[in-house]
């Protein structure tokens, strides 16, 4: 679905991330993972458009869109959370959700399906999606009022609303305690088996081991390990670099 090839981005001497190959295939989690200042989120600003790259390119669903601009590659079907939660505080939940939709507007087909003959569709999608984030009872509060876990959960449900078949999530569990943790774990999974694909960037071992189907590594913007999880977890180089200890799983 999504093929990093040769990708590159230098900021002056540094090389945030250095002729990185990584290919997501559909239907899969695949974990990102390296200490801070690996690359990480430089390679998600890469592929939804925010950096330009030095070098390489970034195909999604076989069509070269390295040159297409940020909205574009929303339209086309990569939606993204953030690291620092970026919500429309002064918009409700409920405005939140139905306005990540107008990726899907095209022309008059577009603006029928959200607002007239196709309307009552959309508006029951939206709250499905409450319910799925178990924020339909908050749906009328400001975002900005909402508790951090509960904004971390609307971020994830903008994210899906836009319709995207590719979600790229920029450490969602930050700041989460170990009870939402484990229903974010549930919700990513339930993402997956509803269709989507799923790049999960995090520093939460326990929630990228158990989650996810494959694992990268990062180190000084190159890609050091690829596998499984338990082969992630064995390779010594990935031990070293990452931790400097003898365990992945803490």
């Amino acid at each position: 679905m999504l093929e990093l090839q040769n990708l590159s981005r230098h900021f002056g001497g540094v090389k945030a991330v250095d002729t990185l190959d990584l290919t997501v295939r559909q239907g899969e989690i695949l974990g990102l993972i390296g200490p801070n200042g690996s690359g990480k989120s430089t390679t998600v600003n890469l592929i939804t458009g925010v950096y330009r790259p030095t070098a390489g390119t970034v195909r999604f669903m076989g069509r070269d869109i390295t040159a297409m601009e940020p909205h574009q590659r929303s339209e086309i079907g990569i939606a993204r959370t953030f690291q620092n939660i970026r919500l429309f505080g002064h918009l409700t939940v409920w405005q939140n959700v139905w306005a990540a939709r107008v990726v899907r507007e095209r022309g008059w087909a577009g603006f029928r399906q959200r607002w007239l003959s196709g309307a009552g569709a959309a508006r029951e999608e939206a709250e499905s999606l409450l319910e799925f984030g178990d924020l339909a009872h908050k749906r009328d509060m400001l975002a900005g009022n909402l508790a951090f876990g509960e904004q971390r959960r609307l971020e994830l449900l903008r994210a899906a609303a836009s319709g995207a078949p590719l979600l790229l999530l920029d450490e969602p569990a930050a700041g989460m305690n170990a009870e939402e943790i484990q229903d974010l774990d549930q919700r990513i999974r339930s993402l997956r088996d509803q269709g989507r694909t799923i790049l999960l960037i995090e520093h939460h071992m326990e929630l990228v081991m158990e989650v996810c189907d494959r694992v990268a590594v990062l180190n000084f913007g190159r890609k050091i390990a690829e596998g499984t999880p338990g082969e992630v977890q064995a390779d010594a180089q990935v031990r070293a670099a990452y931790l400097g200890t003898e365990s992945l799983t803490a």
